[in-house]
């Protein structure tokens, strides 16, 4: 069976050779001096994704520097694995400069008073999913009253989502189903499988890898009720931004032509996936076919506002954000 989710090494992550999709030792989190010219004002470095080895919103990432993107802007870059948004955001402020981080924790970092902003967006759906055995008798929300969901860990994004779709379906999580906090998305199948739960947390394309492989049924998925969103950005530092502006406009132009690869030639832009999570390409094209229209660079205040009520909810964030301070809108106009 495909391995989509990789365990982690030191410090918690691993750099990835994107193009090949291999995994190197990690030395430093430093990211490297600027490079040579090209069409982004050329850098070289280091970049830092949340999940990159696992989910759906890291395949522009790995398209544009496999298709030679990177290289036309002027950018060498080499993708590091962080676990979670906020380890992300940490990298980042810390000494690599710039990456994509999940949402919510940009906001969190900044009420803290850590120098971060976001220029752009990613992955505009609400990622989480939620499955079950094929010969389950669960087959829609509906179906789970009385029963078991698996989720992460309080606070997480599992744990949100199942919350709020469950409301969104009439249900009530405590009462009407238990939840149950039992870790990754990996050991959160391994409980459905061993008939501990009833369903499980899951996200792209491990929910496609799973359905393929192991015989799950994808029974509704966090999007299907969350309609605005936004799950990751692009971050960086406010200094970093000064001092980098034309090299990180140029990671957008890269980013966009990945994006675009998805839109107009799929099953290109799912060999080259595929390749770099190690999984079959069929698994990567319904993976990208089930994620093409969220992947965008801009913002909707209807989005943002979604984020921040649910960091508000989870009492992740006390105050009001200053959006202007946070978020820099019109970057890549």
């Amino acid at each position: 069976m495909t391995t989509i989710f990789r365990p982690m090494g030191r410090r918690g992550f691993l750099k990835l050779s994107a193009a090949a999709g291999g995994v190197v030792a990690l030395g430093s989190t430093t990211a490297c001096g600027q490079g040579g010219g090209g069409g982004g004002g050329g850098y070289s470095g280091d970049v830092a994704v949340t999940g990159l080895a696992s989910l759906i919103h890291s395949a522009p990432f790995f398209i544009a520097q496999s298709e030679g993107f990177y290289e036309e802007e002027g950018l060498d870059l080499e993708h590091v694995q962080f676990p979670g948004g906020l380890d992300t955001v940490r990298g980042i402020e810390s000494g690599i400069g710039f990456g994509t981080a999940s949402t919510l924790p940009v906001f969190i970092a900044a009420e803290k008073g850590m120098d971060v902003r976001t220029f752009g967006n990613v992955y505009t759906a609400a990622s989480v999913d939620f499955i079950a055995l094929q010969d389950s008798p669960v087959n829609t929300i509906e179906d789970i009253r009385g029963k078991k969901v698996a989720v992460s860990t309080p606070g997480s994004n599992s744990s949100y989502f199942a919350e709020r779709t469950l409301r969104e379906a009439g249900l009530d999580p405590g009462k009407d189903v238990e939840l149950i906090n039992v870790g990754s998305a990996s050991d959160s199948w391994t409980q459905v499988s061993q008939g501990v739960v009833d369903v499980a947390w899951t996200a792209s394309p491990l929910s496609e890898g799973i359905v393929s492989e192991s015989g799950g049924k994808v029974i509704w998925r966090s999007r299907d009720y969350v309609t605005d969103w936004s799950d990751t950005c692009l971050v960086a530092t406010g200094q970093f931004l000064d001092e980098n502006a034309d090299a990180l406009r140029g990671w957008g132009r890269a980013l966009q032509k990945a994006m675009d690869m998805i839109s107009n030639d799929m099953e290109a832009a799912a060999e080259v996936y595929a390749r770099a999570i190690e999984s079959e390409p069929e698994i990567a094209l319904e993976a990208l076919k089930n994620s093409q229209d969220f992947f965008s660079l801009e913002f909707t205040d209807a989005q943002l506002k979604a984020v921040v009520e649910a960091g508000k909810e989870q009492d992740q964030i006390t105050q009001e954000p200053d959006m202007d301070a946070v978020v820099m809108r019109g970057f890549f106009s």
